[in-house]
């Protein structure tokens, strides 16, 4: 019975870690797409949610039969609860990339306002989170999901002034004001997919040391 489940978390992970990858690669084409207004990239990130979608929900099947059928205790508990909530996070990651997408192609023919400088960086830093807190996760290092939580105001720094340029040139070209707005919903994509990477590396502190932490206090 320990060997059987054993065997069952070992899948669990190994489809976490490819989500988590797949995750990843679909924020950084999402971004490529809406920097170089490619379509093609943009339609393939949306292609790539479809799979995304199902390996979420077969995670999921997997989470609730072992939890019904093993009933796991301790440290495999609090594995099983830290990856259901991780595998939510993951696919919420996807649709922001998605998101992101869509931008790509409702603009493809436009110019930008302004050269998109501050939201290609904050995609860097959101996926770079992402991995980040998917190796923690890999190894089981709290100390390095506690140092990804602290990026997370990095990011949130970078969306405050994405939105007060944006205000600026909206000023000057309201002509503009759509993709504006758009603009600003990409930003805010990308801030809450830092703040779920900082979910992730909350998880992980959970599961290691059996600590909840929030918004990078504990309790």
């Amino acid at each position: 019975m320990k060997e059987k489940m054993q065997q069952l978390l070992e899948n669990i992970k190994k489809d976490l870690i490819f989500l988590a990858n797949q995750v990843e690669h679909s924020l950084r084409l999402a971004m490529k797409a809406l920097e170089r207004q490619d379509v093609a990239l943009a339609e393939q990130v949306k292609a790539m949610d479809q799979d995304i979608d199902r390996l979420e929900v077969k995670i999921e099947d997997q989470i609730l039969t072992l939890l019904a059928l093993q009933q796991p205790v301790a440290v495999d508990l609090r594995f099983i609860i830290a990856a259901l909530k991780m595998n939510n996070d993951l696919e919420r990651i996807g649709d922001h990339a998605v998101n992101i997408a869509q931008t790509a192609i409702q603009f493809a023919g436009d110019t930008y306002l302004k050269p998109l400088e501050d939201l290609p960086r904050m995609n860097q830093i959101a996926a770079q989170m992402v991995h980040d807190a998917v190796s923690a996760f890999i190894h089981l290092d709290s100390d390095t999901a506690r140092e990804i939580c602290q990026r997370d105001s990095e990011v949130d720094e970078l969306y405050d002034k994405v939105l007060g340029h944006i205000i600026q040139v909206v000023r000057d070209k309201p002509d503009k004001l759509e993709q504006a707005f758009a603009l600003a919903r990409v930003a805010r994509d990308l801030e809450r997919v830092a703040d779920l990477a900082t979910n992730l590396s909350e998880d992980v502190v959970f599961m290691k040391e059996a600590k909840i932490i929030r918004h990078h206090l504990e309790g």
